[in-house]
């Protein structure tokens, strides 16, 4: 995760150096096999050999049925000089108006600077798990946004009609699918409960996400002021799951139906508290805890 949290610092500094823009004008289930598609294959014949796993995105701004994922840079050292240069190698408008536009970056360059494993082709899941429909990667475009800009990966489903209830997306899917539910609830006891029980304090934040799980488990996300938990009750047992390292809450999680050592893999959306700084990270069970696995990849 430090390594997208970093990167993030860019685009949103970049961001506040611009002016204000004017109003908007406009200028184990059965997975079916890949359908090949008319790509630069070489982006991806070495580099297939891990999964990705992300939220899509969706266009707010543009009625399409294309979505996209954001790229991780192959390097841990960009600056803003090196995002600069890669935003400004766009060859071509895919859209644009007053505040957000879209612009092609040739795989010549894309490939030199961004991660691409696990990204030829996407597996599209629901909320409850259930595979939707195949996508492929269409290019890699430079999207300047209102908020944050970024670099993306855009793709087309098999079924577009689907895409809209898709909420994730596993590349390069090889594992078996395994899934448990996960019932979320509330219950503000629990949340303090937690606390009290595992003596975390806090000044002014204390928010409870929980899920019933199976055998009489429960899983809860506790965000504190600058610090999220993930914690495991089995009867009247506490069991740390993870912790963060950096400034963080969490704003959404999804249980991915993929095991590791006896636990599925988390997917999750945090925020560093009081900004708009958004990122994703993908929490792999290395048999005692939750860690953050590199570039949210499952490496093979």
């Amino acid at each position: 995760m430090k390594t997208k949290f970093n990167i993030l610092l860019i685009p949103i500094a970049l961001f506040c150096s611009c002016s204000a823009k004017q109003a908007k004008v406009k200028v184990e289930q059965s997975i079916p096999a890949s359908i090949p598609k008319s790509v630069n294959n070489n982006l991806f014949d070495s580099v297939d050999f891990n999964s990705y796993v992300g939220f899509i995105n969706r266009y707010c701004f543009q009625k399409t049925d294309e979505f996209f994922v954001d790229l991780y840079f192959k390097q841990d050292d960009i600056d803003e000089n090196d995002f600069t240069r890669i935003a400004s190698s766009g060859d071509s408008t895919i859209y644009k108006d007053d505040e957000d536009h879209r612009s092609r970056i040739p795989l010549k360059i894309a490939s030199h600077e961004f991660d691409f494993r696990g990204l030829k082709t996407l597996s599209l899941f629901d909320e409850n798990n259930r595979f939707l429909t195949k996508a492929h990667f269409l290019r890699v475009e430079y999207l300047d946004q209102n908020i944050a800009p970024v670099f993306t990966a855009v793709y087309k489903a098999d079924k577009t009609s689907l895409t809209d209830k898709a909420v994730y997306c596993i590349g390069n899917l090889k594992d078996r699918i395994v899934t448990d539910k996960y019932i979320s609830f509330d219950d503000t006891c629990l949340t303090n409960e937690i606390a009290q029980k595992l003596s975390y304090t806090h000044e002014y934040t204390l928010d409870g996400k929980h899920y019933h799980a199976k055998d009489n488990i429960s899983i809860s996300v506790i965000n504190f002021d600058t610090t999220v938990v993930i914690v495991e009750k089995k009867n009247n047992s506490y069991d740390c799951l993870y912790q963060s390292k950096v400034s963080e809450n969490m704003l959404d999680i999804v249980f991915v139906p993929l095991i590791r050592n006896s636990r599925p893999l988390i997917l999750t959306k945090s925020i560093v508290p009081d900004t708009d700084v958004e990122w994703s990270d993908l929490l792999i069970f290395d048999g005692k805890r939750y860690q953050t696995s590199d570039r949210q990849r499952i490496i093979k």
